[in-house]
């Protein structure tokens, strides 16, 4: 599902990797008591790009998500125009990868939404390096001038693979996330799109390919096991990592600290305040599974 709202000129503006909390006005009955509900930024456009590729007269902010439970689903009922109660924007950011990195963002599930917003902010300044899996061995990269970057994007099956080409509407961001997505390095856990296999196994076959000799920057968001996963290739690889947490939150703003994790250096960080970016070496990941 996707979420656009109008963002206030007060505010500045969020960051990739940045995100709110939300409260629907109504829920049903059966719900009991409703907690905001945290959901990643997956994009923006300030009120001169809104204005002038949509007609808003406001900059406008966006988000990917899906119906799990009463929140979301009473979200999902918002009618265009109607209000919503949000705060933003909320924890830290994904940094920028420095001049020799190549930036690696990685994303699983709902997971890509941040990673989306990441990679349209770098490709502002950069390339969006295209590869696919041709007869399933070869892979074929695309780049012009500007800064790498490769999307690697993974889901159960192809079913669960996001299609956001809007047959009625012409919404330019739903074509920019297109674009990407057509762009993207495309793993299936069944092999029914793209590469069989994981986001791990998709990023060790790439990294067997790449010849270039910089550093990779891993980036990523998705499901615990997947972010577990990326911490340990990022180590015994060698290169630096920022990863997303997804947790559950009650205030979101660092106060009741009930989305804590395990530091490695010992004690919790909490997802909403020190995160929900961390470098991949500062959370013991394992544990959290």
């Amino acid at each position: 599902m996707h979420l656009a709202f109008e963002w206030s000129e007060d505010l500045q503006p969020p960051l990739p990797g940045q995100f709110f909390t939300f409260l629907p006005a109504m829920v049903e009955s059966s719900a009991g008591i409703i907690l905001r509900r945290p959901l990643a930024f997956a994009g923006f456009e300030s009120k001169k790009h809104a204005a002038k590729s949509s007609g808003y007269q406001s900059a406008i902010a966006h988000s990917i998500y899906q119906i799990r439970g009463p929140c979301t689903r009473a979200l999902a009922l918002q009618r265009p125009g109607s209000h919503i109660d949000i705060i933003a924007s909320l924890g830290n950011s994904f940094p920028y990868p420095d001049g020799d990195e190549k930036a690696i963002i990685a994303g699983g599930g709902i997971g890509i939404g941040p990673m989306l917003f990441l990679a349209a902010s770098l490709a502002e300044n950069g390339t969006i390096a295209q590869s696919y899996i041709e007869n399933n061995s070869k892979s074929l990269e695309t780049s012009i001038s500007g800064k790498e970057i490769q999307l690697v994007f993974g889901f159960r099956n192809t079913l669960f693979v996001p299609k956001f080409k809007e047959p009625t509407y012409d919404i330019p961001i739903l074509n920019t996330w297109e674009k990407l997505l057509s762009g993207a390095f495309m793993a299936t856990d069944d092999g029914s799109e793209g590469f069989h296999g994981t986001v791990l196994d998709a990023l060790e076959f790439l990294k067997k390919d790449d010849k270039s000799l910089e550093i990779w920057h891993i980036y990523g968001c998705g499901p615990g096991a997947m972010i577990a996963e990326l911490a340990a290739f990022a180590e015994r690889n060698n290169f630096p990592a920022h990863l997303s947490a997804e947790q559950w939150m009650a205030c979101g703003i660092g106060a009741c600290q009930g989305c804590v994790l395990p530091a490695r250096k010992g004690g919790y960080l909490r997802v909403c305040a020190d995160g929900p970016v961390f470098e991949a070496d500062a959370i013991d990941w394992e544990a959290c599974l």
